[in-house]
């Protein structure tokens, strides 16, 4: 995997423009900008103007088809905030619904900020306009190959990106920010190459992202290959953007019951310990919708539910090194290194060929 192209070439502020070769007389030369905002208004200009970008109001974006023949993924976005891709959106409210147990999952904590981020219809550099928004320009840096200004912008919520805008073409050709990668992990560094610029409706619209760790130069997120086909102000209803309805199983009815209940955790378990009881759901083998419950209630900060749900797992079933493991995910989540290294260590004499268990013992980076 090939490292990504970063020389870091930090200059003063006041002394970020670039030496320009001679021009012939009479051919006039643009002025470099010298201000953040100054950056912000030529960006906005080369990709259209303001006027034309907020005279789109949706997108319909679709990626290339899949190898089976399926139809590509596509994301479906609306002013100010909507946005899904199916499994998750934003309609107002942040939404998971991958779970393959049934769960629908209304997120807040770290998934509901990644989605939020995610649902701003224009990009940092636009919405840097918007009250609540700072931006600031902290230099120069060779980016993917372009002299590019950086900029630090601040989202209303504290988040902080940096943005490259190329100097030549006056548009976003990349990203870097810190974010925890998963809810088992340790916050990532990770940088965004943007590019494919693609006219719709007079405006320019990026069509190609990818991602690297900063630190090992990875790839992330697999091949991409973007968007192939973009549409402006498609007719698109306000329910396109809700989560679907929960499938109508016990199992499903089970995890969403519990994690509409996780604040309590008492509450959270009465659920489980019901569904165990009842003559009508006993025998049905609910190990793993609860561990994948136990999960969403640990990413949306409901910690000592996620726990004790874990807990009763590995209560249930002390010989399996998967249960432990994921306990030990669990006390990692919630801070406890100690105990998690405990139930890794608990997996690993369990099963000696647990290669998870191996590298979460060595490493706090887990790749899942």
């Amino acid at each position: 995997m090939r490292k990504c192209a970063v020389v870091s070439s930090l200059v003063a502020v006041g002394l970020c423009a670039t030496a320009r070769a001679a021009s012939p007389v009479g051919t006039p030369v643009r002025a470099q900008p010298t201000t953040a905002l100054q950056i912000v208004e030529r960006s906005i200009e080369a990709r259209g103007g303001l006027a034309k970008l907020r005279a789109v109001r949706t997108l319909v974006l679709r990626g290339p088809a899949r190898a089976d023949g399926r139809p590509g993924r596509q994301m479906v976005r609306a002013r100010p905030f909507s946005f899904t891709i199916g499994i998750e959106g934003n309609d107002g409210s942040p939404w998971e619904a991958y779970d393959s147990y049934g769960l629908v999952a209304r997120v807040t904590h770290e998934p509901g900020a990644a989605l939020r981020h995610a649902a701003y219809f224009d990009d940092p550099l636009v919405m840097s306009l918007e009250p609540g928004w700072t931006i600031e320009l902290i230099g120069s840096e060779l980016f993917d190959g372009k002299d590019a200004y950086r900029l630090r912008v601040v989202f209303p919520d504290g988040w902080v990106n940096e943005l490259f805008v190329d100097k030549q073409s006056g548009l976003l050709v990349g990203k870097r920010y810190t974010a925890p990668f998963h809810a088992f992990g340790e916050a990532v560094t990770t940088e965004t190459h943007v590019g494919g610029y693609r006219g719709v409706n007079g405006v320019l619209f990026p069509t190609r992202y990818a991602e690297y760790d900063l630190a090992t130069g990875e790839r992330l997120g697999g091949a991409d290959d973007g968007w192939t086909s973009i549409e402006a102000n498609v007719p698109v209803s306000p329910s396109a953007f809700s989560p679907p309805a929960a499938p109508d199983t016990p199992i499903a009815r089970l995890v969403n019951a519990v994690f509409a209940a996780r604040a309590v955790t008492a509450d959270a378990l009465g659920w489980y310990h019901d569904f165990l009881a009842n003559p009508d759901t006993a025998a049905i083998d609910a190990t793993a919708a609860i561990e994948s419950v136990a999960y969403h209630c640990l990413k949306s900060g409901a910690v000592p539910t996620g726990l004790a749900l874990l807990r009763e797992v590995v209560q249930s079933h002390p010989a399996s090194a998967a249960a432990h493991f994921g306990l030990g995910r669990a006390y990692r989540a919630a801070g406890r290194e100690e105990d998690a290294l405990a139930e890794f260590r608990e997996a690993l004499r369990l099963d000696p060929s647990f290669q998870a268990a191996s590298q979460a013992i060595a490493s706090r980076r887990l790749p899942y």
